[in-house]
């Protein structure tokens, strides 16, 4: 099982590339990780790990 440590180490990655990196590899990159995280934690906070990372959820809207 991987510490918060780990996650914390692995959002500020994702942070220092969220703005030198294309929108939709950060967003799969970002998500591949939560979905990693929580299948090994079930405490896993994936919002948190979203904020960390400087990840926003693409808001939709309907036109």
């Amino acid at each position: 099982m991987m510490t918060r440590k780990d996650y914390i180490s692995t959002a500020e990655i994702l942070k220092y590339v969220s703005d030198k990196t294309h929108p939709a590899v950060f967003s799969k990159m970002v998500n591949d990780f939560a979905e990693m995280f929580a299948k090994d934690n079930p405490k896993f906070d994936v919002v948190k790990f979203h904020e960390a990372s400087n990840y926003h959820v693409p808001k939709f809207t309907s036109n």
